[in-house]
């Protein structure tokens, strides 16, 4: 009877490793799928902040957010690629569209946001630490050519741009909102170095 006891609770322990490194596999294979996705280039910008002069003062008009938010429509970019050589840096202002606060960041490649206090290895981080729907490190802005896209970083309650959930890196442009958590930003400046 202690025979079969024995080879039972074997039994079982062996199902719970095979459980438990079938997750693992299938966690790391979709982490490696979700980053081989190209970037989605399908919203190009009509009225884009990249690089040109702009009148600093001036400030776009705020939009009225519904409970879907507002969609998005665009047309073609007017920008031209950037020239090979030394890399130009990025501002960025987002706005806390519940307390009108306002976080400006300066950057070449890379903006983390999440909830985490600590060192990241991003270039810049923006904590949002009381917001306990979002993730440690929830998504990113990430440069890529003459566009800054929004990706999702694996985060547990995923990101949305404009209301809809973020499946692959997408670009973004000013007027449009991220949401994560329990938080609304508003992206209010795109802005890249002139050469």
């Amino acid at each position: 009877m202690q025979m079969m006891y024995w080879i039972i609770l074997i039994g079982l322990a062996a199902l719970i490793l095979v459980t438990i490194a079938v997750t693992i596999v299938t966690i790391v294979k979709e982490r490696k799928e979700y980053r081989k996705y190209k970037l989605d280039e399908e919203r190009d910008t009509e009225d884009d902040d990249y690089g040109d002069d702009y009148e600093e003062g001036r400030r776009p008009k705020k939009s009225k957010r519904s409970g879907a938010q507002q969609a998005y429509s665009g047309g073609r970019e007017s920008g031209s690629r950037r020239p090979s050589g030394k890399k130009r840096r990025w501002k960025i202002i987002l706005e806390d569209a519940d307390t009108g606060e306002q976080y400006t960041y300066i950057f070449y490649d890379n903006l983390g946001i999440g909830r985490t206090t600590k060192e990241v290895a991003f270039e810049e981080f923006l904590s949002i630490p009381d917001d306990r729907r979002i993730s440690k490190v929830h998504c990113a802005i990430v440069r890529s050519d003459d566009k800054l896209y929004l990706r999702d970083e694996g985060s547990k309650n995923h990101t949305f741009l404009n209301g809809k959930k973020i499946q692959k890196p997408i670009v973004i442009q000013k007027e449009d909102f991220i949401s994560l958590g329990e938080t609304e930003l508003e992206v209010i400046k795109i802005l890249r170095e002139t050469n």
